[in-house]
C-alpha cells in the first residue's frame, strides 16, 4: 500500500470549507428549533470548561476521584450562589418594590399635561394634546415590548435551570465522549480537527469572560452616572442594569427606564429625563467604542457593525435567546472555517 502526502490547493480547500460551513449551518438550523435548549447546552459547555481546571486540581492535588471532585466543586459554587442570593435578592426586591409603590402614587397624567403645556408655550406650533398622545403611545408600546421581552426571558431562565445538570454530565462523561468522538475522525484530518476544536473552545471561553466583564462595566458606569445625577437607588438600578446587559444592549435601556421612573417621583417633574437620556447615550457609546472592543476585539475578531447585525438577526429569528446565541454560533462557524481552510492548505494530509 502506498501513501501520498499533499497540500490542498486554495480552490480545493475553499470547496471543502464551504461544505463544512454548509453542514454547520444545517446542524444549527436543526437545533435552532429548540433555541432555549441549545442555549442551555452552550452555557453548560462553557461552564464545564471553566470549572474543569478546579475539578482536575482536586483530582491531582487532593487525590479525589472525579465524581467526588465534581460534587465538591458544585457544593462550593452552590454555597456561594445561595449566600449571594440570600443577601442580594431580598435587598433588590425590596428596593424595586419601593420604586413601584412610589410611582403608583405619582400623578403621571397631571405632570405630563403640565410638561406638554410648557412645551406648547415655548413652541406655539406644537400641540400639547398631540405631544401627550404621542408620549402615551410610546409608553404603551414600550410597556408591551418590555412585557414581551420579559416573558421571553423568563422562559429562557426556566430552561437554563437545567444547565447545572448538563454541566455535571459534561464534567463526568465529557472527556470520555470527546475522546470517543475524536477517535472516529479519519487519521488524515486528526491533527487539524484537534486544532479547530481547541481554537473554538478558547474563543468561546474568552467570549464568556468578556460578556460577563462587559455587563459588570455597564453596571458600574450606570451606578456612577446616576450618583453624579443624584438619582435615588443608584446602586440598585446599576445592579439591575448590569444583570440586564447579559442580554446584549439591554442594560442601559433598563437603567434609563428605572432611573426616569425614580426621578419622576423624586423631583416631581420631567426635568431629569433629559440628563438621564444623555447619560444613557454616553454609557452606550462608551460600551460600544471602548468597553466592548477591549472585551471582545481579540476574542471574536468581528467588526462592531457585524456584531450588531448578528444580534438583530438573532432577535428576529429567536427572540432574546437568539441574541444570546448569535455571537457564539457565529464564532463557531468563523473559527471552523478559518482554521479548517488554513489546515487544509498547510497540514500534510495523508491520503
Amino acid at each position: 500500500m502506498t501513501f501520498r502526502k499533499h497540500l490542498f490547493s486554495p480552490e480545493q480547500a475553499l470547496v471543502r470549507v464551504s461544505l463544512l460551513v454548509a453542514l454547520l449551518l444545517l446542524l444549527i438550523w436543526i437545533v435552532s428549533l429548540f433555541p432555549d435548549l441549545m442555549l442551555a447546552f452552550i452555557i453548560a459547555g462553557l461552564s464545564a470548561f471553566v470549572v474543569s481546571p478546579v475539578v482536575s486540581f482536586l483530582e491531582i492535588k487532593a487525590g479525589l476521584r472525579r465524581i467526588p471532585a465534581i460534587a465538591l466543586t458544585f457544593m462550593v459554587i452552590v454555597a456561594v450562589q445561595i449566600i449571594t442570593l440570600v443577601k442580594a435578592v431580598p435587598y433588590l426586591l425590596l428596593r424595586l418594590g419601593e420604586i413601584q409603590d412610589r410611582f403608583k402614587n405619582f400623578p403621571f397624567d397631571q405632570k405630563l399635561a403640565e410638561a406638554t403645556k410648557g412645551i406648547e408655550t415655548a413652541l406655539p406650533f406644537v400641540s400639547s394634546a398631540s405631544v401627550a398622545q404621542t408620549i402615551h403611545s410610546l409608553i404603551g408600546k414600550f410597556a408591551e415590548s418590555a412585557s414581551s421581552s420579559l416573558q421571553d426571558s423568563l422562559g429562557t431562565v426556566m430552561t437554563l435551570m437545567i444547565v447545572p445538570f448538563i454541566t455535571y454530565f459534561i464534567l463526568a462523561d465529557g472527556k470520555r465522549a470527546y475522546t470517543s468522538l475524536v477517535e472516529r475522525v479519519p487519521n488524515r484530518y486528526f491533527e487539524m480537527t484537534l486544532n479547530v476544536v481547541d481554537k473554538i473552545k478558547r474563543h468561546l471561553v474568552k467570549y464568556l469572560k468578556g460578556w460577563i466583564f462587559d455587563s459588570m462595566i455597564v453596571g458600574l458606569l450606570s451606578i456612577a452616572g446616576l450618583v453624579i445625577l443624584g438619582v435615588n437607588y443608584a446602586v440598585v438600578i446599576g445592579i439591575v442594569a448590569g444583570i440586564a446587559n447579559l442580554v446584549p444592549y439591554l442594560g442601559p435601556i433598563v437603567a434609563a427606564t428605572l432611573a426616569i421612573l425614580v426621578s419622576l417621583t423624586q423631583v416631581g417633574n420631567f426635568s431629569m429625563v433629559g440628563p438621564i437620556l444623555i447619560m444613557t447615550l454616553l454609557i452606550r457609546l462608551t460600551d460600544d467604542f471602548v468597553v466592548q472592543p477591549l472585551c471582545f476585539a481579540k476574542t471574536i475578531d468581528m467588526h462592531p457593525l457585524t456584531v450588531l447585525l448578528l444580534l438583530i438577526i438573532g432577535h428576529e429569528l429567536l427572540g432574546v435567546g437568539g441574541m444570546l446565541l448569535a455571537i457564539p454560533l457565529a464564532t463557531i462557524i468563523k473559527v471552523s472555517a478559518v482554521e479548517s481552510y488554513w489546515g487544509l492548505k498547510h497540514y500534510r494530509i495523508t491520503a
